[in-house]
């Protein structure tokens, strides 16, 4: 199917398979970073860099089974706090770059210019 065909039937939403608590979202971040290249070290970078107070162990309670005893629930305020921590730190380290890159290139020509 190219992507110019329609679908053969139209979208729909998957049922809600279970009651969500938003004080309860340790099983959303399990599955966020089981599905991305997301390292919880980098996190824990992340939210120290925006001024939070992020231990490993409060980052381990919130990926582990809810029987655990390490367990901590994790609430959707701090779900979306921890994601706008890491795209913030994943936008200065970019700007970083990009400033380095920019300096090089300016060096790059002053060199290159002849003396007067």
């Amino acid at each position: 199917m190219s992507e110019f065909e329609p679908p053969s039937r139209e979208y729909t939403r998957p049922p809600m398979t279970r009651g969500v608590d938003p004080q309860r979202m340790n099983w959303l971040w399990q599955l966020i970073l089981q599905s991305t290249d997301l390292d919880p070290d980098e996190v824990r970078e992340a939210l120290v860099a925006s001024g939070v107070a992020a231990t490993s162990k409060r980052l381990h309670s919130w990926q582990v089974s809810d029987r655990d005893d390490a367990y901590f629930p994790l609430s959707i305020a701090e779900l979306e706090r921890n994601l706008r921590a890491v795209v913030a730190l994943k936008k200065q380290r970019a700007d970083a770059i990009d400033a380095a890159a920019d300096a090089v290139v300016a060096d790059q020509i002053a060199d290159s210019e002849p003396e007067a």
